[in-house]
């Protein structure tokens, strides 16, 4: 069975733990998990010409810039060295592809905070389902 396409239309990326180094003055900082989240309507790279339920439609290719939550790991996460990093989509349909870029779908698998967070997409277009 199909699962539900994921477009600008809503719905977020959600990684947790985010783990970041986080102040803890006057000891050093210490590593603390925070939640990491993208927000579908902020990607880029998505399709241009084809539409789901009307809106534009999310690509393995596609990128959401910034995210939010751990913003208080100041110093940065233990493996990015950043905070409110990048979005990158690590799976998407084999089958069903836009424009030779594969469809993001409701739970793939994401990367996030600059590859510092596994994550998994929370949203779709629920009577919209898309296979393999």
């Amino acid at each position: 069975m199909g699962l539900p396409v994921a477009t600008k239309a809503g719905g977020i990326c959600f990684a947790f733990p985010d783990v970041c180094n986080t102040p803890a003055p006057p000891a050093p900082p210490i590593p603390i998990p925070y939640p990491n989240i993208g927000q579908l309507s902020d990607a880029t790279g998505v399709s241009t010409d084809v539409k789901v339920g009307g809106n534009l439609v999310i690509l393995k290719g596609s990128i959401i810039k910034n995210t939010t939550g751990d913003e208080a790991g100041s110093v940065g996460g233990v493996l990015s060295g950043s905070i409110v990093g990048k979005v990158e989509f690590e799976t998407a349909s084999e089958t069903v592809k836009i424009n030779g870029d594969k469809v993001v779908r409701m739970t793939d698998k994401t990367k996030q905070n600059n590859r510092n967070a596994d994550g998994t997409v929370l949203g779709g277009v629920a009577n919209v389902l898309c296979g393999g």
